[in-house]
This record gives structure tokens, C-alpha cells and sequence, in this order.
């Protein structure tokens, strides 16, 4: 991955003289396209396979009853788990909106000052 800088440039832009290393250097925007098309048909061809899979067992309801004691299941004997999952995933988004808010005020700051 590359790096984001998010501190803003200086009024005097220098030209560095360092050489480029492989960190520097960026994608293409056709290798970016072609792996999003790609990760595109993966992830139908995924779901239209699911979809037929679930839209045959379906149609035997002692299959789709054996599922669903399965998962009632599972979740019982992991629900300690799965709660501490679900909090610390609301823990993380808590936090990842307030850094999103902050960073936005700083910006919004940032750009009135150079209004003015």
C-alpha cells in the first residue's frame, strides 16, 4: 500500500533530490482498474453460485431445518464471542468517526485561514 501524507505542502516547493525507491512509486490507474474489475467478477460469480446453492436446498425443507439448528447452535456456544466482536467493531467505528471528524475540522480550519 502507499503511504497517505495528509500534512499540507509548504509555500516554497523544493524538488528532492532523493531517488525513487519501490515505496514511492504508484500504481497505474489501469493496474487500480483492472483489479477493481476483477475483484468485480470474482465477487458475482460468488454470489450467482450462492444463490443457486441456496435456492436448491431450499426446496428441502429438512436441509434447510438442519441449517438452521446448526447456526442456532453455533451461536449459542459462541455468543460470548460474537458479542465481544460486535462491541469492539462498534468501539472501533466510534473511534474511526471521530478521527474522521477531527481531521475534517482541521481541514475546514486550514482552508480558512488561507482564505483570509
Amino acid at each position: 500500500m502507499n503511504p497517505i501524507n495528509i500534512e499540507a505542502p509548504s509555500q516554497d516547493l523544493e524538488i528532492s533530490k532523493k531517488p525513487l525507491t519501490s515505496a514511492a512509486t504508484h500504481t497505474s490507474k489501469g493496474e487500480l482498474l483492472v483489479t477493481g474489475v476483477a475483484t468485480g467478477v470474482v465477487a458475482t460469480a460468488i454470489i450467482q453460485t450462492g444463490k443457486g446453492v441456496v435456492s436448491s436446498l431450499s426446496r428441502h425443507p429438512f436441509i434447510m431445518f438442519g441449517f438452521g439448528v446448526v447456526t442456532g447452535y453455533l451461536t449459542y456456544k459462541y455468543r460470548k464471542e460474537l458479542i465481544s466482536i460486535g462491541s469492539k467493531s462498534a468501539k472501533h467505528s466510534k473511534d474511526f468517526i471521530l478521527k474522521q471528524q477531527e481531521n475534517l475540522k482541521d481541514l475546514i480550519a486550514e482552508a480558512q485561514e488561507d482564505v483570509t
